[in-house]
């Protein structure tokens, strides 16, 4: 088949773990036989490869957040249908175009393309912030009006000029939003916990959805785990309020004080950060909390290696959690909320240990449990981890299920 993937950023330039997924992917069908063709932002129009994955960059603001998102969408795609010509002229027949992020997912909407799919990878299209949440730690129930919008944890977080600007874009975006994911008509969706949070607001009648996971790298799989040395807990992501960092820091300080070899660190970056730091340093934590900032993501591996546990006390419905499988397939010790995708993903007590989301103590006591754990416990649960992730979500096994679900589309 051939197949071209639309997507903001691609790697090596990544904002996230939804890049990472989608190069892996396209590597997997690569891999399998099929030709895939990345469209993607550059500073200056370039062609490049990576694993066998064609890659052409384009000088257009893909990444733009406009504050009229359907005039731009349009502008774009009369951009993106100039580079399919392109493609189709070059190859043949173009079989799939798939969005893999919400705002190339509004650029192939405005296409009206037969065969469009797209991988949803946040909420951006019912609500006017990727995270879909309210200030008190609630699911957002769209902002069709304007109380909600103000109540709306990405508008409440800012002040001044940034809280107007962001209370019109997400009022006067929102039924845009909602029209254009309506005129793509295959969905896939990144755990059943994100395409239930969707459905409450998004109609999804006429529309084939189908749940697919994220792969996890091969290098993950193929490389031996090592044994964790010291009772290091990390925390991988962007450091902001709707992925619960002060939580974790709330129960790690409560950790921290009858446990004096415990040591937590933090790889990421956000608004959230500064914040962060300060709330560490009040703490008198300086020593038992490292913030290493962002790194490349060949380096993590290392980094999940050299911990103990990996904690994931997202607030919001997490969609997937990469941070969460990655460190599953390193067979580490896994703590992490227990709605969104997480929660589905992990066994309770056998691949990982789940905790009420938002609670502290929950975390706590959680966390407790897990540096607590002997070898024979730990070992069993991290070995069960990683023999579910290298049974369900390897490379391999997530190629195929894009591949099946690309032969029923051009049926």
């Amino acid at each position: 088949m051939r197949i071209v993937f639309l997507s903001s950023l691609y790697p090596p330039r990544t904002r996230g773990g939804g890049e990472i997924s989608t190069h892996l992917i396209a590597r997997a069908l690569v891999t399998l036989g099929d030709e895939v063709i990345v469209l993607t932002q550059g500073e200056r129009r370039a062609t490049k490869e990576l694993d066998g994955v064609r890659i052409i960059q384009l000088p257009l603001p893909m990444t733009a957040k406009p504050m009229l998102e359907r005039r731009h969408a349009k502008r774009m795609a009369r951009q993106v249908q100039v580079e399919l010509t392109k493609i189709s002229e070059e190859i043949g027949a173009i079989d799939i175009v798939q969005a893999h992020d919400f705002r190339t997912a509004q650029f192939l909407a405005e296409l009206d393309f037969p065969r469009a799919v797209v991988t949803v990878r946040d909420y951006a299209q019912i609500c006017g912030s990727p995270n879909n949440l309210l200030a008190d730690g609630t699911s957002c129930p769209g902002c069709s009006k304007l109380a909600v919008v103000l109540r709306n944890q990405a508008v409440v977080e800012v002040s001044g000029l940034r809280k107007l600007g962001r209370v019109w874009q997400y009022r006067y975006n929102f039924n845009y939003r909602l029209s254009s994911f309506r005129a793509i008509k295959h969905q896939v969706y990144i755990s059943r916990a994100q395409l239930a949070e969707i459905s409450k607001v998004q109609n999804l009648q006429g529309i084939t959805t189908q749940v697919i996971y994220n792969p996890v790298g091969q290098s993950y799989l193929a490389a031996r785990p090592t044994t964790p040395r010291g009772q290091t807990i990390l925390y991988v992501g962007r450091v902001q309020h709707y992925k619960g960092i002060t939580l974790l820091l709330e129960a790690f300080a409560k950790l921290s004080r009858h446990n004096r070899e415990v040591h937590l660190q933090v790889v990421g970056e956000g608004d959230g950060l500064a914040a962060a730091e300060a709330w560490v340093a009040r703490a008198g934590l300086q020593y038992r909390v490292t913030f290493i900032g962002q790194i490349t993501h060949d380096r993590l591996l290392r980094i999940y290696d050299d911990a103990a546990v990996v904690v994931a006390p997202h607030l919001w419905v997490e969609p997937f959690g990469r941070t969460v499988v990655e460190a599953m397939a390193r067979e580490r010790v896994v703590v992490a909320a227990k709605h969104g995708g997480p929660g589905e993903i992990i066994e309770d007590g056998k691949t990982g240990l789940l905790f009420k989301g938002g609670s502290v103590l929950a975390l706590h006591d959680r966390l407790q449990a897990a540096v607590a754990m002997s070898e024979l416990e730990r070992r069993g649960m991290t070995l069960a981890a990683r023999r579910w992730v290298m049974a369900n979500l390897s490379e391999e096994i997530i190629g195929k299920q894009y591949q099946e679900l690309y032969s029923k589309i051009l049926l």
